[in-house]
């Protein structure tokens, strides 16, 4: 794989972010890390303490992001150092389902998408399972408002907290257009919707037509769009694999 013709940047959270940026630099490309989201766990509550004491009165798990599985398990293993056999665990993407590997947790995901939508039509029949859903706080409530519509009993619980990071942004100084021109960028890397929010809250509307964007979906896609961005490639996926295989070919096939 050679992508000598790749100067990204790289918006997702760290420390994904640096390992993106990492493989992308294996791959003879050049990248530069600029996260556009910020992950901080957040501490332990009550509730959640009593939701993960009743862990095997579930059917189903579904961690909804990498940083869900992450810190979901860490919580998880104070109280389960042997998990309940019994659990079928669900992904959001291959990313989340490769951190849940690390626990020994086979996870099912959809090979067709990483967004709510695409694990919901995996899921099949959920009336009357009890499911837990592992997951940040806020964001959207799609998949929980679906699986209740669909007659499942849904508890959730929230393990850590997304926010913007903070960057220059002056009339006189802003920090990202700074990173891209000074680097020649020719590609910005997102892995999400938020990220791209967050990224179109820094760079100003008359330089967002002027940039590459690759997105993990078309939901992101057509938010991109929306917001001025007009060369968009879809990765259809957030991992690293897909990410690469979507900067392998020439620019011009994307556009």
């Amino acid at each position: 794989m050679n992508l000598s013709h790749v100067r990204a940047l790289v918006t997702r959270p760290q420390p994904q972010a640096q390992s993106l940026a990492q493989v992308i630099r294996k791959a003879h490309g050049q990248a530069w890390v600029m996260p556009m989201l910020v992950i901080d766990p957040l501490p332990e509550t009550r509730a959640t303490r009593n939701c993960l004491l009743m862990l095997d009165r579930f059917d189903t798990v579904i961690v909804t992001s990498r940083p869900a599985a992450h810190f979901g398990m860490a919580l998880i293993n104070r109280y389960w150092p042997e998990l309940p056999g019994h659990l079928c665990w669900f992904a959001i993407g291959g990313s989340s389902a490769a951190e849940l590997e690390q626990f020994n947790i086979n996870a099912e995901y959809s090979s067709t998408g990483t967004d709510s939508e695409a694990l919901l039509a995996t899921l099949g029949v959920v009336s009357g399972q009890r499911i837990l859903l592992i997951k940040g706080a806020g964001g959207r409530q799609l998949l929980e408002e679906q699986l209740a519509d669909q007659g499942a009993s849904v508890q959730k619980i929230e393990v850590y907290l997304r926010s913007r990071p903070v960057y220059e942004c002056s009339l006189n100084v802003n920090a990202v257009l700074k990173k891209l021109e000074s680097h020649a960028i020719n590609v910005i890397l997102c892995g999400s919707g938020e990220t791209l929010t967050n990224l179109g809250y820094y760079l100003p509307t008359p330089y967002r037509a002027r940039y590459r964007l690759l997105v993990p979906s078309e939901r992101v896609a057509n938010e991109a769009h929306s917001l001025g961005f007009r060369q968009i490639i879809n990765a259809r996926g957030a991992s690293n694999d897909l990410m690469l295989q979507a900067l392998v070919a020439p620019f011009e096939q994307h556009l």
